[in-house]
């Protein structure tokens, strides 16, 4: 189990931070041109790459350019990663319109996999990353944590800059002090992982501290299936219900101006909202929960933009991630199963029909059976998962 406390680096002296803030500059220019090089195909597009087939741009320290092309590869991966969803997209609704309307039956009848597409970083659905905020990502070559009696800790960065003979790489020592957060973890046998984010928010400093615990899986106990949404926040396959209020916090946030004081303390109510009601899911003898994989949620529609608005405000990863944060500690199982029919099938007879469902009420068109919509989809959930053998199915992390 990981987790992060962020300190901030406001005891370093003046110095210290001019020197963090020149890195910080170099870095970034030479993660920009190493990006460059890759989509030009100067760089070859891989994890790692030998210092000595990079070239010395602003940074000449060996260690630093393999990293800096490591995020560099891993950021235009990302991009390529999301271009061909974006183009896939298209294709679906392109795929769509001549099915419905009966033409380009030679397109229609190719599978996608087989269609001679061009590479997708010479479309229009590739842009080449921008680059605004640096985190940079050090290892234990890096760094070392020390202590005294003045702060809780020292940070030691190996710089990339050298000694006037140019032998030597430079270093620094930047003071921290814990917090309620990262005490909170030492306190619970957490100990440090071998690895720290810097980060440069405006002219503000900030490292990451990475904890780590070992988590024993329970192996008795029930499965639980968990259906989330934008009207109940959470409902589960024991009937329990969560978030029924976040309607209104979402149409509050919409009608705000954005960036707006008001609208920034509206997001905060929400995810202080989402944080309250996880806390409250009951998870006592549970071993494993089943929860939906909605990695690909749209917030665009053919709904009406009132909706949509609505539906951008629903915000689905934060409320995953506590959910497997919530059951990591407590040495629960998360897997995910496919969405697909969930709330469309009778969880007591198994057929499934658009017309069964109708808003927050589900009756089966079959059997007669009635249930809350949700929680009739939570127990599809949990069935679904229940089916497939443990070793097969995917931990979300």
């Amino acid at each position: 189990m990981l987790r992060t406390s962020k300190h901030s680096l406001k005891y370093a002296n003046a110095s210290k931070l001019d020197v963090l803030n020149e890195l910080f500059v170099l870095y970034k220019k030479d993660l920009i041109i190493y990006i460059n090089y890759i989509v030009d195909g100067v760089l070859p597009l891989g994890k790692n790459l030998s210092s000595k087939d990079l070239p010395i741009e602003n940074i000449s320290h060996s260690r630093y350019r393999e990293l800096i092309y490591k995020q560099a590869s891993e950021i235009i991966r990302s991009q390529l990663k999301q271009s061909k969803e974006r183009r896939f997209d298209k294709y679906q609704k392109v795929y769509k319109y001549f099915i419905t309307n009966g033409r380009q039956t030679k397109f229609t009848n190719t599978k996608f996999k087989k269609l001679k597409l061009k590479d997708i970083m010479d479309t229009r659905f590739f842009t080449v990353p921008t680059v605004k905020n640096v985190t940079i990502n050090l290892d234990e070559r890096f760094f070392d944590i020390t202590h005294n009696s003045s702060f809780d800790g020292f940070i030691k960065i190996i710089l990339p800059f050298f000694n006037e003979k140019g032998t030597r790489a430079l270093n620094i020592k930047i003071p921290f002090n814990h917090h309620k957060h990262s005490n909170k973890f030492k306190d619970n046998n957490f100990t440090l992982r071998k690895v720290i984010q810097l980060k440069q928010i405006g002219n503000a400093m900030y490292t990451n501290l990475v904890w780590e615990k070992e988590i024993s899986l329970l192996t008795e106990g029930i499965e639980l299936g968990i259906d989330v949404g934008y009207r109940k926040l959470i409902a589960t396959s024991e009937g329990q219900l969560l978030g029924t209020d976040m309607t209104e916090i979402y149409k509050s946030i919409v009608n705000k101006k954005k960036n707006s004081k008001n609208y920034k303390k509206g997001l905060k109510e929400r995810d202080n909202l989402i944080k309250t009601h996880v806390a409250q899911l009951d998870l006592h003898g549970v071993k494993t929960v089943m929860i939906e994989d909605l990695c690909n949620v749209k917030y665009k529609s053919d709904f009406y933009k009132t909706v949509n608005d609505l539906l951008a405000r629903w915000t689905y990863r934060p409320l995953l991630e506590r959910i497997v944060m919530t059951c990591e500690a407590k040495g629960i199982t998360v897997v995910k199963v496919s969405p697909e029919f969930t709330s469309q099938t009778c969880s007591n007879c198994g057929s499934v029909h658009n017309e069964s469902r109708n808003r927050d009420d589900f009756k089966c068109i079959d059997c007669g059976y009635e249930a809350d919509a949700d929680y009739n989809a939570a127990v599809n959930i949990r069935n679904r998962g229940a089916i497939v053998p443990l070793s097969e199915k995917p931990i979300l992390v």
